[in-house]
């Protein structure tokens, strides 16, 4: 009886219908034991990470962090800069980066070889320049574009309202803002300017006024550059909130690398010429790049080198070439171990020469911040080079002036007449052949006296001190071609009453107001008569120039090189000369330059990140 008793009541126990509550309790039990924690989600765990990060942000104390990895970086961007090579912060990067993970305003200003500019946002994300971005940003899932003029702006229109990160001109910028309607920057986070006292000058003012009208007034802004605006009035306009100052050399003992070496030389403009021909002869085997003040100037200049055959690649980089152009011929100059590029100061800013050898200024630079860019491309991230600035007489004390104010190093060094080769008559001969380079040498000669005419820094340019006959003969021309705004200056200048306003007058008037709405960024009807003409210039000048005429150093015969056409005489111009006597020793020439520059925004939902680049 007791075996059947305890048999039923086994099976009223185990039946889960006569015994519910019983049965829930044990079953609850045993989930209760079996059951595993939630997986998080990736986004969870992503977010998380960020937010520890974010808490460490007050925290940082960039005296401290010598690595990349001593800030807190996510591990993606930590990576990247790792397998990209970039280990130890540049002085620039270590005292910004905390400010900018912040959101706090920035003006910071460095030496032109320590300013590879690094934003950091909250997503964890490290960019910087588009080659740069595709190494150190590899790891993260953002989009980024280039956007330019000359590319097709259909296919633009249809990517760019889904790109991350933008690289674009302030021009082409604009276009989109005006005409695509899918792209707007109302959810802007982050405004970068690179080479912000350029960018924000009289030339690009009405685009980047047009560009900001429709930006969002919450936004972080930060601004880069060599030479640094403090202007209360661009701040303003770019509503800069209580901005933080990082100016890298500002106490410092100079301004310019401690890795280039600087010099000037003085001489006559008619000498010029001569002079960069046999500088050039004597420096085959390196990589040189050389300012001038005009395009006209380059444009002339590029083809005779051409044709006189200095024993190195001539390449020729300037503001009427097309913008693919020019970066054909950027790419070009990269990819040879020697060349010479003749450039305006549209390649003084943003652009990154490797193994640049010589920053050579034919003309002297408007002021000491143009020469500082111009000298930048050289000796860039701890690397040597050389750099030689030509004076004329009249410019030596002014030039060297500033240049001392602003803490720049320079040495002068005088010029070995026996070592410098003529080439007049070979210019007088090509000009005697053909009619379009005797044009074009007529356009050159008044393009410089212009130039040189509108500088506002008269103590250093006096374009009535220049010896044009001499000028126009270095130039193969026979005569002097007549200036007639230089004409009227004179008579003005001399009191003399000026004679009744003839066509001449009228056309001069209206060359030099063009030549002001040019630098003004207005486009007048002779302006755009002149783009035409350059147009046809330049489809000559980029058509096939003959293989003869582009000569590198490999194809010359084995020469004595003449290394000894400068001899300098080195001493301290800021008299901290440790006691050494002056020392007179033979010195080779090296020149650099080149500019680009930059706008940069990214925006926070879309993560989006421009970047414009201007030229000159």
């Amino acid at each position: 009886m007791r075996i059947k008793k305890a048999k039923a009541n086994k099976n009223v126990n185990s039946d889960p219908v006569k015994n519910f509550e019983k049965w829930k309790k044990r079953y609850d039990k045993s989930r209760k034991q079996t059951k595993r924690p939630n997986k998080k989600r990736d986004w969870e765990i992503e977010r998380e990470n960020i937010q520890k990060l974010v808490d460490k942000y007050a925290e940082i104390n960039p005296k401290e962090a010598v690595k990349f990895s001593d800030f807190p970086l996510s591990k993606k961007t930590v990576k990247g800069l790792l397998e990209a090579q970039y280990r130890q912060p540049t002085e620039i990067q270590r005292q910004t980066i905390g400010f900018a993970l912040q959101e706090k305003d920035v003006l910071g200003a460095a030496k032109t070889d320590n300013r590879v500019s690094y934003i950091h946002c909250k997503s964890s994300v490290l960019w910087s320049q588009l080659w740069l971005l595709r190494k150190v940003g590899k790891n993260h899932e953002f989009s980024a574009g280039l956007v330019i003029g000359g590319k097709d702006l259909k296919e633009e229109s249809l990517k760019i309202h889904r790109t991350n990160i933008v690289i674009c001109t302030p021009g082409r910028l604009l276009q989109h803002m005006d005409e695509n309607s899918t792209f707007h920057a109302s959810d802007l986070r982050m405004l970068v300017l690179d080479e912000a006292d350029r960018i924000l000058d009289m030339g690009f003012a009405d685009t980047l006024n047009a560009i900001i009208e429709n930006l969002p007034k919450t936004r972080q802004t930060l601004l880069f550059s060599a030479t640094q605006t403090k202007s209360v009035k661009d701040l303003a306009r770019l509503s800069l909130k209580d901005p933080e100052y990082v100016w890298v050399h500002e106490k410092a003992k100079f301004s310019t690398p401690a890795t280039l070496e600087q010099s000037y030389v003085v001489c006559e403009l008619h000498q010029k010429v001569d002079m960069l021909f046999s500088f050039l002869r004597s420096h085959v085997q390196k990589k040189i790049i050389v300012f001038f003040a005009c395009c006209k100037e380059v444009q002339y200049l590029f083809r005779v080198f051409c044709r006189l055959r200095p024993g190195i690649s001539v390449l020729a980089l300037h503001g009427k070439q097309p913008q693919l152009k020019r970066v054909d011929v950027y790419n070009d100059f990269v990819r040879k171990k020697a060349a010479v590029l003749f450039a305006t100061d549209i390649a003084a800013r943003g652009l990154d020469f490797p193994a640049v050898n010589w920053v050579l200024q034919f003309d002297c630079p408007e002021d000491a911040n143009t020469y500082i860019h111009r000298v930048g491309r050289t000796a860039r991230y701890k690397e040597g080079g050389e750099a030689l600035l030509i004076l004329l007489p009249s410019e030596e004390q002014g030039m060297i002036s500033q240049l001392q104010e602003k803490k720049v190093p320079i040495n002068k060094i005088q010029v070995n007449p026996d070592k410098l080769v003529s080439v007049q008559q070979k210019l007088e001969a090509f000009l005697a052949q053909e009619k379009e380079q005797k044009e074009r040498a007529q356009r050159c000669f008044v393009s410089y006296l212009r130039s040189i005419y509108l500088m506002k820094n008269k103590d250093v340019f006096d374009v009535f001190q220049l010896q044009l006959p001499e000028y126009a003969t270095s130039l193969g021309l026979a005569v002097a071609p007549r200036v007639r705004f230089l004409d009227k200056a004179q008579q003005q200048r001399l009191g003399e009453a000026p004679e009744s306003s003839t066509a001449p007058d009228r056309e001069a008037d209206q060359e030099l107001e063009s030549f002001k709405a040019q630098l003004r960024g207005d486009r007048t009807s002779m302006q755009l008569e002149e783009e035409e003409e350059d147009v046809d210039e330049e489809e000559e000048e980029n058509g096939e120039l003959p293989r003869s005429l582009l000569h590198s150093a490999e194809e010359q015969e084995d020469e004595d090189l003449d290394l000894d056409l400068l001899t300098v005489k080195r001493r301290d111009v800021f008299n901290i000369d440790d006691g050494q006597d002056e020392k007179v020793f033979s010195h080779t020439l090296c020149f650099q330059s080149m500019v680009y520059n930059h706008l940069s925004l990214i925006l926070r939902s879309c993560s989006f990140y421009i970047k414009v680049e201007y030229f000159l």
